[in-house]
């Protein structure tokens, strides 16, 4: 892609990585929620390339009270996140809605990682969906989700699990910028180690 390029004529604007803010309100709203406060969520808006929050939803305890507490919030037009917990799990799910407009998708679809690595710093993610409609917005399934991987890990073999935890160890690595080999180990016969010395 040609920064500045041109289409019929006209100047395209450039395009550029965006970095995103956290507002005072939604930070202290993170680390109250984290530190154990009865929060059941969070509805997240993106506002002048800053994430601030929007509603605080009650604690519940069965994922169908959580999606009657969250569907009034989806607006079919107004992108946003919701950061949500159920039993002391959380869980992000980015409402991006069909009607939306192109750039609030473009925004959205951007900022969920900055916001995840924003909720990194106080928690963890357990959790993580895309929903474009209401009827996709399940409450019940987000929650299930990882059980599904952890049926997955039991067939795997301990190698294959290790395998998998040194390339996810690897992806947080290369996404904070430091970069480690991973070491690899193979059988050296006695003549391969004399002759290497």
């Amino acid at each position: 892609r040609q920064p500045g390029g041109r289409c019929r004529g006209a100047r395209v604007p450039q395009m550029h990585s965006t970095s995103f803010g956290v507002s005072d309100k939604l930070q202290s709203e993170l680390q109250r929620a984290c530190g154990g406060a009865a929060v059941g969520g969070l509805q997240i808006h993106i506002r002048n390339e800053t994430f601030e929050l929007g509603e605080t939803l009650p604690t519940v305890s069965v994922p169908a009270l959580l999606k009657a507490a969250i569907t009034p919030l989806l607006d079919e037009r107004a992108p946003c996140y919701l950061l949500l917990s159920l039993q002391s799990e959380w869980a992000l799910a980015s409402w991006v809605p069909d009607a939306a407009g192109v750039r609030d998708k473009m925004l959205y679809s951007s900022g969920r990682e900055a916001l995840r690595k924003a909720f990194a710093s106080l928690g963890s993610l357990s959790y993580e969906a895309h929903w474009a409609g209401k009827g996709e917005a399940d409450v019940e399934a987000l929650f299930a989700a990882p059980t599904e991987e952890k049926a997955t890990l039991a067939l795997m073999t301990g190698t294959e699990r290790m395998a998998l935890e040194d390339a996810k160890a690897t992806a947080v690595e290369a996404a904070s910028g430091k970069v480690s080999s991973a070491s690899l180990a193979f059988p050296l016969t006695a003549a391969a180690a004399t002759a290497l010395t």
